[in-house]
């Protein structure tokens, strides 16, 4: 294995391409190569494109332009985002698999840079749960140790990403789908806030409350790489940017009241540096009240079980037939003969105690969230960042983690990372790995978060992080 932090990142390659100390051939080469030996362990590409992908980067080495900003950057992608001439699964047996005529936008943008696409990563089914397995292409193992997730929905991007075999990919995040698999896998993740990056062509299509909670973004070796990744395929590119330092650093926005459980102490000795090294680079302190997520987050399984619950039995329904019931499949799966992921079957079986029954419900709740994004907007600013732990723990052994984030009540050891969702604030995971975990080799991860309109500060404020924690 070639692990995501011992490889050269994107930024690096590409001065190596341009330079012609590589070819774009032998990069795409050497990363196929690599994933041919990880996917035995790993499981997590559900398509190669070896010969399409080695035929391509002979083109760029021929007539493409090296200016390009991906120019020769092998890449994988999601199998939720629509491909030219491939078919989106979302990882179901039961669902009809959705043909595709042409890429997705955000994979257009990334072929139009000069990236080529080499894989596509594994997802849980229907891609709402935070372990990647699923009855069509099995279970995702995590790059650091195969006996543990590695996370979802991205979590298929996260182990190719972390195992070296792709340089970086594409996800999306709904309730930490990128950053998750990236706090497990040691990569950074970043989710941009909802109307970033153009989602035309991928699955599924949100037109619900939680259109504003869905970010897609990119999954990278470092955090100049996801700045990178994020100009080409975001709407509006970022600036500069302004370092922080002196009178002229921003805010660190320290929550009070914030339910918040840490269970492993690496990822506590992470956080603490996070927050010096910006400290010391010139960030000023100041607390604000977040006694209020724990209300919102009580909150999140009626917004998506009203947003989805009624999709899911749709999509699993057999045409013709009695519509899909949980109540059998929970028979079928006594019985050992399950047809759907036993994740996405405990979201199904909650939905009778959680799901709103009236839709004056559904409108009182979506008003508290677009209330608590104007405030928490607002006393971001366009000078505050928050550094948090991305999750409360390490990658658990496979089979834990759904049962662990699916518990009812306030958990804090997730409270972080689905505020980044529910409030639509960009957020970047970055590795931790000075403080791996010594007895099990994992790596903890802290995020960054920042209002919309901020995200140049949020990279120069992670890239401070980043060096500070590796």
């Amino acid at each position: 294995m070639t692990p995501s932090h011992r490889s050269p990142d994107a930024v690096t390659l590409l001065e190596q391409l341009r330079a012609g100390a590589l070819t774009a051939e032998q990069l795409v080469g050497q990363h196929l190569h690599t994933l041919a030996h990880e996917q035995p362990r790993l499981n997590a590409a559900t398509g190669i494109f070896h010969d399409a992908a080695l035929a391509e980067a002979r083109r760029l080495d021929c007539e493409g332009d090296r200016s390009l900003p991906l120019f020769g950057l092998p890449c994988s992608v999601k199998e939720t985002f629509g491909l030219a001439g491939q078919q989106v699964t979302a990882g179901s047996q039961r669902m009809a698999p959705e043909h595709h005529a042409q890429d997705a936008e955000i994979v257009r943008r990334l072929k139009a840079a000069g990236a080529v696409v080499i894989a596509r990563s594994n997802v849980p089914e229907l891609a709402m749960t935070a372990e990647s397995t699923n009855p069509r292409y099995g279970r995702t193992n995590n790059p650091l140790a195969p006996d543990r997730v590695a996370g979802g929905s991205s979590g298929g991007e996260g182990a190719l990403v972390g195992s070296g075999s792709s340089v970086f990919g594409v996800g999306s995040d709904i309730l930490g789908s990128i950053r998750i698999p990236a706090a497990f896998c040691g990569v950074v993740g970043f989710k941009p806030h909802s109307a970033a990056v153009d989602d035309t062509g991928t699955w599924p299509t949100v037109t619900g409350n939680t259109r504003t909670w869905l970010g897609l973004g990119p999954l990278t070796r470092s955090v100049r790489d996801a700045r990178l990744v994020y100009n080409v395929i975001a709407r509006r590119p970022l600036g500069a940017g302004r370092k922080a330092g002196g009178d002229s650093g921003g805010r660190l926005v320290v929550p009070g009241g914030f339910p918040m459980t840490i269970q492993d102490a690496c990822i506590g000795q992470a956080l603490a540096a996070a927050r010096s090294a910006l400290v010391g680079s010139g960030y000023r302190e100041q607390a604000q009240d977040f006694s209020q997520v724990r209300h919102l987050f009580l909150q999140i399984p009626k917004v998506i079980l009203d947003d989805f619950y009624d999709t899911w039995i749709r999509l699993l329904s057999t045409p013709g037939a009695a519509p899909f019931s949980p109540w059998r499949e929970l028979a079928a799966q006594l019985l050992r003969r399950p047809t759907i992921d036993d994740g996405l079957l405990t979201w199904m079986l909650i939905a009778p105690l959680m799901k709103p029954r009236r839709q004056s419900t559904v409108a009182r709740i979506a008003e508290e969230y677009a209330s608590a994004r104007a405030r928490y907007h607002a006393m971001l600013g366009v000078d505050g960042v928050m550094v948090l732990p991305t999750l409360g723990l390490l990658a658990p052994p496979h089979g834990k983690m759904n049962r662990q984030s699916l518990k009812p009540g306030v958990n804090g050891l997730f409270t972080a990372h689905t505020m980044g969702n529910y409030l639509d604030l960009p957020a970047i995971a970055v590795p931790a790995w000075k403080y791996r975990d010594a007895v099990t080799g994992l790596v903890p991860s802290v995020s960054l978060l920042c209002a919309p309109g901020a995200e140049a500060r949020l990279f120069d404020a992670a890239g401070t992080v980043e060096a500070a924690l590796n």
